[in-house]
């Protein structure tokens, strides 16, 4: 009779005649406070992934920027619909026009301790700092025959991007916003 929690040499023979090679069993106490640790970090994470999700989701727009800055800014939609628990259909427009300049689906998930934003273009990492969720493309990520660049920060009621293409060689930026991040209030139902 094996008992599965009794402390066993990495390479010994069990009962069965079969060799264990590069295992160790632990004691009960051992056991239970390693799945305490991995659930306590699991819940940690499935709650930081809830609230960045209630903070994305919504409707936004940069009405404040735009009306007070409207040569620098233009008046921008941007909308993150939730489809399923982590998954969102994003699209983003001028306020002036009904056509979708940007209309993707999005999945965020929790991956070595940060939270990632993937999408087909380029995918974005965000870590909690503070108040707010602070988060960047990966690195060499190319997008429109560019490096793309992009910044971000998300509060309860406000998201804060910036996005560049670079010319992959020179480092000449090639688009995006010259006059700094685009500021999107949330539009708060009441």
């Amino acid at each position: 009779n094996l008992d599965p929690t009794s402390r066993m040499d990495v390479n010994s023979t069990g009962r069965d005649g079969l060799t264990t090679l590069g295992v160790s069993c632990f004691s009960k106490e051992q056991v239970a406070c390693m799945c305490s640790r991995r659930f306590d970090h699991l819940l940690f994470f499935l709650i930081k992934i809830m609230e960045f999700c209630d903070w994305f989701e919504g409707d936004f727009n940069n009405w404040k920027q735009a009306s007070s800055r409207p040569t620098s800014f233009a008046h921008i939609i941007l909308k993150h619909e939730r489809i399923a628990d982590n998954k969102f259909h994003v699209t983003q427009r001028y306020s002036h026009e009904t056509t979708f300049y940007r209309d993707v689906v999005i999945e965020i998930i929790e991956k070595r301790g940060v939270i990632i934003v993937e999408n087909s273009q380029c995918n974005l990492v965000f870590r909690k700092r503070d108040d707010c969720y602070r988060g960047g493309t990966v690195p060499g990520c190319i997008f429109k025959e560019t490096l793309l660049i992009s910044r971000a920060e998300l509060r309860p009621n406000q998201y804060i991007v910036i996005d560049a293409g670079l010319d992959p060689v020179t480092k000449e930026q090639k688009w995006g916003s010259e006059n700094g991040p685009f500021i999107f209030d949330k539009k708060i139902n009441t």
